[in-house]
């Protein structure tokens, strides 16, 4: 089952039609009360998320939810965040429900952000010998 949850109600709707086995919550905690959700998948956005954000993925990730978290720009705080958290299912922008099915039919891994992530926290790589790098 997908639980989406952006906090615009016709964002919700929109999705919900372009997804089966889908349904749309009304508030937050739905997401974790009872543990209903464990093991499934939610979309949601920061700012439908009430309180700190941190805590509430971090309860999200150890409930063993998938999350696909949908952000405004890469340089907001919540990108960080979420890489910390190993949620690499990210949408960024505009986006359209064929966008979000693809990302639940195709997980992302690390290696799909791994480009993201090196910008995100500013690591430096020196070239080494026998390691093709993509970059």
């Amino acid at each position: 089952m997908i639980v989406i949850y952006t906090g615009i109600e016709e964002i919700d709707k929109e999705i919900q039609i372009n997804l089966r086995d889908s349904i749309i919550a009304h508030y937050s905690d739905y997401l974790i009360e009872n543990n209903t959700f464990e093991g499934q998948t939610v979309i949601i956005s920061p700012q439908s998320i009430e309180g700190n954000l941190h805590e509430f993925l971090f309860i999200l990730k150890q409930m063993n939810i998938r999350v696909i978290l949908l952000l405004k720009n890469q340089k907001q705080e919540e990108t960080k965040l979420a890489l910390q958290l190993g949620i690499y299912d990210i949408l960024y922008g505009n986006f359209y429900p064929s966008q979000i099915k693809e990302i639940i039919e195709h997980p992302r891994n690390f290696k799909d952000i791994s480009e993201l992530y090196r910008k995100t926290f500013n690591i430096k790589l020196k070239k080494r010998k026998g390691i093709r790098n993509s970059f």
